[in-house]
């Protein structure tokens, strides 16, 4: 991120030294794109929805089957919880802190785009005049990915909660302790 900001930066500077100070205009989808980032965590996201339907399923059994007294809870039903939606939980982790990663590099870019219009500012060369829009379009593209990033977290916080759930609901009478027990703590949002 900070090497687009840094070349829009160049870019400007070259522009208003070789053409006198003339208006530059600043690329559609400059500073952030954020899309990839969002795609990983919706595709996460939908995956532990996925799962929790197939947690659903197999509770369906209740927690006993052929096999024996608790195994269909043990076996299957806690082994979907704390195995596989807890690796998708681990995924959404991962793609909300690489959403945090690029929004705090673009955020960086942004101050130094900033200090270095102010420094040529300083040494008497006009400021671009799409500075301001630059700066503006990087905080809108910021917000949404925000606003985004957030949904889903709710959604997935909703759908682990749920898989807990269930199968600590089945985890009673003879089957007492054999649930997942206490649901891991709450992703946070991003801000």
């Amino acid at each position: 991120m900070r090497t687009g900001l840094g070349l829009l930066t160049m870019a400007v500077l070259l522009a208003l030294t070789a053409c006198g100070g003339s208006t530059v205009s600043v690329p559609a989808g400059i500073p952030a794109n954020f899309n990839s980032i969002l795609s990983g965590l919706k595709s996460a996201v939908t995956e532990t929805k996925n799962d929790l339907g197939g947690e659903r399923n197999d509770a369906r059994i209740g927690p006993t089957n052929p096999a024996g007294t608790c195994v269909n809870l043990v076996a299957n039903v806690d082994y979907d919880v704390t195995t596989i939606i807890d690796h998708d939980r681990q995924d959404v982790i991962d793609e909300v802190n690489n959403l945090q990663a690029a929004i705090a590099a673009v955020r960086q870019d942004i101050t130094n785009l900033q200090n270095d219009v102010q420094a040529i500012v300083n040494q008497g060369v006009p400021p671009p005049t799409d500075e301001s829009s630059a700066i503006s379009s990087a905080n809108h593209q910021i917000r949404l990915a925000l606003s985004t990033a957030n949904s889903d977290i709710d959604r997935v916080n909703t759908y682990i909660d749920q898989a807990y759930s269930i199968a600590n609901a089945m985890a009673s009478g003879t089957c007492s302790g054999h649930g997942p027990g206490a649901e891991p703590g709450k992703i946070g949002h991003l801000s």
